[in-house]
């Protein structure tokens, strides 16, 4: 296992995970590693392998998956020194030689290494327990993130989780039949029921995460967005980053003020546009398919 002080953000995609390590990497130190198993992207630079998005690795998982998971998670945690002329002759992610060598130069002077990664949800105590990675777990209000993802219009096909032989397992055992059956009569269902099953089965695992390892750091959207200073300096805080001036400027920056005449992010009506954007119809079908999991996160829905 790996000593190094590294960091893993994730959570459900759409959770602010983009916004968190662009803040965490104000710090000179930190290297913004972003989305190592995005699907899309391990297929598009074709150096590795993998199936399907969020793989579930667990001490127990099908071997071949595990290698998978940790030849990607490896290459890109590599802080030797020595690392951009080990690979003076290949591609990074599908770049040229000279930008390659660049790019890996310019990384091999950050030590503290962040994943930025949604994907990685399913395989947090694995990667702990193999990297030592550090974990920022982030939540999001249901409406709220579906509303995001109805805004983009992504469809998330659920056999990337079926096809898994152990995915159902353990605090998600009890899910696989409401996943089955939606599957079955995909056809018949909106994208707001899709995203808010798919928040479902996100926040299940939290939530287990959050009973069997209360020492990881746990923050909500709403929390970082309505009060970004103090949350972020406790985040800081918990990854032993230095808190500084920089990073404060950073975060007054994109939550709200004006650059060029626009909002680089209004962190607090992110935080509360579902109230106004989403159908009372809408709103009703995300409480009744995320119910329980939901209450345990937000007691209050509004």
């Amino acid at each position: 296992m790996s000593t190094n002080n590294h960091i893993l953000v994730t959570g459900a995609n759409r959770s602010g995970s983009t916004w968190v390590g662009k803040v965490l990497a104000s710090n000179r130190k930190v290297d913004n590693i972003v989305e190592p198993l995005n699907l899309n992207r391990v297929k598009r630079f074709q150096a590795f392998e993998l199936d399907f998005w969020y793989p579930k690795v667990t001490e127990s998982t099908d071997s071949r998956i595990k290698k998978n998971v940790g030849d990607i998670v490896s290459y890109y945690l590599n802080t030797s020194p020595l690392h951009p002329l080990s690979r003076a002759f290949t591609s990074y992610e599908g770049h040229s030689l000279a930008r390659s060598f660049r790019i890996r130069s310019r990384r091999a002077l950050k030590p503290v290494k962040l994943l930025k990664d949604p994907t990685a949800l399913f395989a947090v105590p694995w990667l702990v327990e193999q990297f030592g990675l550090k974990p920022v777990i982030l939540i999001r209000h249901p409406a709220a993130y579906v509303l995001s993802i109805k805004e983009k219009n992504w469809w998330f096909d659920f056999n990337n989780l079926l096809q898994q032989r152990d995915f159902f397992s353990g605090a998600l055992s009890h899910l696989k039949a409401e996943v089955e059956a939606f599957q079955q009569k995909a056809d018949e269902k909106t994208i707001i029921e899709n995203a808010a099953l798919l928040w479902k089965v996100f926040y299940t695992q939290v939530f287990e995460y959050r009973t069997s390892h209360p020492d990881w750091f746990y923050i909500t959207h709403e929390a970082l967005s309505l009060d970004p200073l103090d949350e972020f300096e406790k985040m800081f805080r918990y990854l032993d980053l230095s808190f500084t001036h920089s990073t404060r400027a950073y975060i007054l920056e994109t939550t709200g003020t004006r650059q060029g005449g626009e909002f680089v992010r209004d962190s607090k009506y992110n935080a509360t546009k579902w109230q106004d954007l989403l159908s009372e119809e809408e709103k009703k079908s995300i409480r009744q398919i995320t119910g329980q999991t939901a209450s345990e996160f937000y007691t209050n829905w509004e």
